[in-house]
């Protein structure tokens, strides 16, 4: 009798196993269109500041007009043009994960550029310091802070200049790999990481390449100062500069309540 108690009780967890199995997979491409989206949104922020710098730079203009709300309608035009993905501010508040993470990211970027108005906007002078990388790390903060603990967004880089966006050793294995010839290029990565207590996370990078706007602080030569007095690195149109990061929860939300 207690042999046969035994055998069920196997067979029952079996089947509750290979039943779960299933759904952590679903799930884990879930997180990785999630985390695609997130870091493609990063990077049509950081593509709007780059475009403007001639602009935010000037020292003979004052108001420059570059306003809280014009960077989101930008943002949200290129970000849509990037992915086919509409997004708003609204969806912060939204019920379904995906919008909740995407309209928290847009209202934390369009918060970061409001705060710079008065510096954005200061006649007389020149460089600002509201470059993609500042203003992407200040949103990366605000983004963390919102959603709490278990998400993080980053951007980072072997050769970083900000302590930072120093990368760890995952990061490092990952920028390595994108950097290797054959890599297809524009592919993410996204898996599943467990941690030193035992928890688990969902962890993903989206390789960043150099752009013409790029250039003018990290192209040559090498070794001169950009107009931050920062080292010029060297890098040519279409080289891996770096990646965006990202930790989302694992299991998440929604596979923990269907549990």
């Amino acid at each position: 009798m207690l042999r046969k108690f035994v055998y069920n009780g196997f067979v029952l967890l079996f089947v509750a196993c290979m039943s779960i199995a299933p759904l952590y997979a679903e799930d884990e491409k879930e997180l990785e269109k999630r985390a695609e989206l997130v870091s493609k949104l990063l990077v049509s922020c950081r593509a709007i500041i780059a475009e403007h710098q001639d602009l935010f730079n000037d020292p003979e203009k004052g108001d420059k007009g570059f306003t809280g709300d014009l960077y989101v309608s930008q943002l949200k035009k290129h970000f849509k043009d990037a992915t086919g993905v509409e997004v708003s501010e609204d969806d912060a508040n939204s019920a379904d994960q995906t919008e909740k993470i995407l309209g928290t990211l847009l209202v934390s970027s369009k918060t970061v550029i409001e705060e710079s108005q008065q510096v954005l906007n200061k006649k007389g002078r020149g460089f600002k310091k509201i470059i993609p990388a500042i203003v992407g790390r200040r949103t990366g903060y605000k983004y963390n802070k919102a959603l709490g603990a278990g998400y993080n967004l980053k951007q980072t880089s072997i050769q970083f200049r900000n302590p930072a966006n120093h990368p760890d050793a995952f990061e490092i294995e990952n920028l390595k790999e994108f950097e290797k010839n054959g890599y297809p290029k524009g592919k993410g990565k996204g898996t599943v990481v467990t941690n030193i207590d035992g928890s688990k996370t969902y962890r993903y990078m989206l390789p960043l390449y150099i752009t013409s706007a790029c250039l003018k602080c990290h192209g040559g030569p090498k070794g001169e100062r950009d107009i931050s007095k920062k080292i010029k690195e060297g890098y040519k149109e279409g080289e891996i500069r770096g990646a965006i990061s990202l930790k989302f929860p694992y299991p998440p939300e929604n596979l923990a309540k269907a549990e």
